[in-house]
């Protein structure tokens, strides 16, 4: 699929792997609405890349209603869909057993919501849209849908039970999904980082990076615009599909 004239969807387009991602589509070409629940933010870019190609839709997407909405608002502004990037998420950090307390399985709860109900959220009424477009070309494309798991769900480290759970539903519903969809010309492809330096990572410190950086083979963790050149790649690749693409720079040690 070319990216020229192409329309998309991004949860978490404000910050971190989504706001880099907003970023390459503009600049090929593409309209995006954006969902996500940083207002402020969410409103300077819109201004910063244009309303005649950004629209900002304030979205909690653990509420199915509201991603439903911000779907229909991309469409009606922009006419069509045929690019989703799920890439809304959180991290969470806490022991199946820890001293002292009991499991928080509130926010347990919350981070399943965030990140694997909203991607089905997302993904469902995505597929909705696209499946109505006419087909893109002679290979008979509507869309093109990406999850955005983590490495965490194969190697997850101590103290991500939460986080490689909901991580590792992701990696599982990408296959039977774009099998469901493949019949309509929809592909669902999954991209499965490492440690990258984003906003949210960034809050754990330079040290974190400093440790990381000496026992990875390239010596450095992934930049933002080394994951949205891989979701080019996969909206580009018409043979792309069902895959978890893992995104590490050859980091592939089970973490201690």
């Amino acid at each position: 699929m070319k990216l020229e004239g192409k329309v998309a969807f991004v949860t978490g387009g404000c910050s971190g792997f989504g706001y880099n991602t907003v970023r390459m589509l503009v600049a090929h070409g593409v309209k995006v609405g954006i969902a996500d629940v940083q207002e402020e933010r969410g409103e300077e870019i819109q201004e910063e890349f244009g309303s005649d190609c950004v629209v900002f839709i304030k979205t909690d997407v653990t509420d199915s209603e509201q991603v439903r909405k911000a779907i229909e608002t991309t469409v009606e502004k922009f006419g069509e869909l045929h690019i989703t990037i799920n890439s809304a998420g959180i991290a969470g950090f806490d022991f199946i057993l820890p001293k002292n307390r009991s499991f928080d399985f509130k926010s347990h709860r919350r981070l399943m919501d965030i990140n694997v109900n909203g991607t089905i959220y997302s993904s469902a009424y995505s597929a909705k849209y696209m499946s109505k477009n006419k087909p893109l070309n002679d290979r008979k494309e509507r869309g093109v849908i990406i999850n955005v798991s983590s490495v965490a769900a194969t190697y997850g480290p101590i103290g991500f039970v939460s986080y490689g759970c909901s991580k590792g539903a992701i990696n599982g519903m990408t296959l039977p999904m774009a099998r469901d969809l493949g019949r309509y010309g929809i592909r669902v492809l999954n991209i499965a980082p490492s440690l990258f330096k984003t906003e949210m990572t960034s809050v754990s410190g330079e040290e974190v990076f400093e440790i990381f950086n000496k026992s990875h083979p390239l010596g450095r963790v992934g930049q933002p615009d080394e994951f949205s050149k891989m979701v080019k790649t996969c909206i580009e690749n018409s043979y792309l599909n069902g895959v978890s693409l893992q995104l590490t720079g050859g980091d592939i040690t089970p973490y201690k």
